[in-house]
């Protein structure tokens, strides 16, 4: 286990800052954090519209498809089926896209200023998970992050919350937009409709039969269990279908050049909705058409099981991995008193006593993303092809914007600690500051190390240099007896000191 100090001291409660609300220090931030102050620091950070992030913008354009359209992306970047019925002789592949996706939101974590804001965007797209793989969501994908969710990290968490239950993306992802009217609950003038829908649909996907329409429960599940009030919300199977029933015809609508429909976007549809009385939570909803659902995000974002759950969230990322209860509490109640105020509710997290508690110093185990950002940003590594190095995050147990499951990748140590995945982070670290001119990325160990590597001391002295330039100087005592052990054979030079620093149990934890 990392180094706890008994109590922690300016330094520590500065570098245990940077640790949480940045992916990681870079060599000088810890001298730069002392002139500005906390105070100044968590206010910036909180309010991302005042720094200036123009140099990471320049290295983003290096990537077209965060600035286009759903419609364009799939157009440029159409289904090889569908590139060969139009004649394409060499069109995009779809995959370009995920690269792309993977390579700029790596660029982000390491380059941009803005680093509280990176951090959000990377919880709540976890919190709010969609897949890339999951039909038209591969063009979707982009749209999702930047114009979804990034706007809305630090807003109101109900703003966020509807900006995704009208999101393509999402209503795609868990299946809401063809969930329909049950017929269970459908008037015979109503069956009669979805009847002629599935004809319709069978018709326009030929050779594949009549597809069955009905409810779908997935999205209503999911938004009570994943989103807002959390599996012990209070909530019952019963309240799932009526969550679902709320919001039938929640649906999209796809680019049509004859209507003059220039991209995919959410549309009511009343023809799919079911139009009888609900009763959610205890509350009646009578009919009311897409006011239904509107209602049910009310209740939903201002419930207090809500207030608790993503209070339990924020704190798991930010303070551990079973935060105090009496701080989530905490957290909680500002959440509600700021009617779900994000930018609020964190500043209370990281003004509390408990968030600076020495026992949490180093105590969260990074996940592969944040291990290869924080290792990037730690030796000002060049970052020659970031594509590949999002790649190598596949290894590790982390492929970007590919989870599957609805929960997104977990914000707990378990998943992420056994002895292969601590192998390939020590691999990376020593391709890091390899002599291999091919390399994705590279470091040199001489640009980081503040003094000494050279020195008449040796080895043990650089030791001590990248402690200081990579661990801001702590290290456990247990840790480097094991480096210093292993650095006497002639073949362990600097740079592979620096990865043996680098790919310590110690710079695995934030």
């Amino acid at each position: 286990s990392a180094p706890r100090p008994a109590r922690m001291g300016a330094d520590e409660r500065l570098l245990h800052l940077l640790n949480r609300l940045t992916f990681g220090p870079r060599p000088g931030d810890l001298k730069r954090l002392k002139r500005l102050g906390a105070t100044a620091f968590i206010d910036q950070q909180l309010h991302p519209e005042t720094i200036d992030d123009s140099a990471c913008d320049a290295a983003l354009k290096a990537y077209p498809i965060l600035t286009k359209t759903s419609y364009q992306l799939s157009e440029e970047y159409p289904n090889p089926q569908k590139a060969l019925k139009e004649g394409q002789e060499d069109p995009h592949r779809p995959r370009e896209m995920l690269e792309q996706l993977s390579a700029a939101k790596l660029v982000r974590a390491t380059r941009s200023q803005r680093q509280l804001e990176e951090v959000l965007l990377d919880f709540w797209f976890n919190h709010f998970n969609v897949a890339f793989n999951k039909n038209q969501d591969k063009w979707l994908l982009a749209s999702y992050e930047r114009d979804v969710l990034r706007p809305r990290v630090l807003g109101k968490f109900r703003d966020l919350l509807g900006a995704v239950a009208h999101s393509p993306a999402m209503l795609v992802y868990l299946d809401n937009f063809q969930s329909t009217v049950d017929a269970r609950y459908a008037s015979p003038e109503e069956q009669m409709m979805i009847q002629d829908m599935e004809s319709r649909m069978a018709m326009r996907e030929k050779g594949k039969g009549r597809r069955k329409l009905g409810l779908n429960e997935n999205y209503a599940r999911e938004l009570m269990e994943l989103h807002t009030l959390g599996v012990d919300g209070g909530y019952t199977q019963k309240d799932v279908t009526e969550l679902a029933r709320i919001l039938t015809g929640w649906s999209i609508e796809r680019p049509n050049p004859k209507n003059d429909l220039k991209d995919f976007q959410y549309v009511f549809r009343p023809r799919m909705h079911d139009p009888g009385d609900k009763v959610l939570l205890g509350q009646a909803f009578p009919s009311g058409g897409q006011e239904e659902g509107e209602r049910a995000l009310d209740l939903l974002a201002r419930h207090p099981s809500t207030a608790r759950f993503i209070a339990l969230k924020l704190c798991r990322r930010f303070v551990a991995d079973e935060p105090p209860p009496a701080l989530v509490a905490k957290v909680a109640a500002r959440f509600t008193a700021s009617d779900g105020d994000i930018r609020e509710t964190l500043k209370a997290l990281f003004t509390s006593p408990e968030f600076y508690d020495p026992k949490h110093f180093r105590g969260k185990v990074k996940s592969p993303f944040e291990f290869v950002a924080s290792a990037l940003r730690a030796s000002r590594a060049e970052l020659r092809d970031p594509v590949r190095v999002a790649q190598a995050l596949n290894a590790m147990g982390e492929p970007l914007y590919v989870c599957e499951p609805p929960t997104g990748y977990p914000d707990l140590a378990q998943p992420w600690i056994n002895a292969g995945a601590l192998l390939q982070r020590m691999n990376a670290a020593l391709m890091l500051f390899g002599p291999n001119p091919n390399a994705p990325a590279h470091a040199d160990p001489r640009a980081v190390c503040d003094e000494g590597c050279d020195g008449p001391q040796g080895k043990p002295l650089a030791v001590d240099a990248y402690v200081r330039a990579f661990l801001g100087g702590r290290i456990a005592e247990r840790t480097r007896s094991a480096i210093l052990e292993r650095i006497d054979h002639p073949a362990v030079d600097q740079a592979r000191i620096a990865a043996l620093v680098l790919g310590s149990p110690d710079f695995q934890r934030r």
